[in-house]
């Protein structure tokens, strides 16, 4: 069994920006999308298959961050 400890040291925070002004920090992808639904941004499915951070579209930028 894991510690509380191990787990935050593998945390990760994701942090969404839209021309270098920060819109929020979420846990997870799904909620990034559900915050910017009737925005022009990536669905939810797209998303999830991007592997390389930071994703990119238009003005958005998601980065994947370590949680401290």
């Amino acid at each position: 069994m894991t510690t509380y400890k191990q787990q935050k040291e593998k945390k990760k925070t994701y942090v969404l920006l839209k021309n270098c002004i920060v819109l929020g920090a979420f846990g997870n992808l799904k909620k990034i999308c559900e915050f910017m639904e009737g925005n022009d941004f990536y669905s939810y499915n797209t998303i999830i298959r991007k592997k390389e951070f930071p994703i990119q579209y238009r003005d958005y930028k998601v980065f994947k961050v370590k949680h401290y």
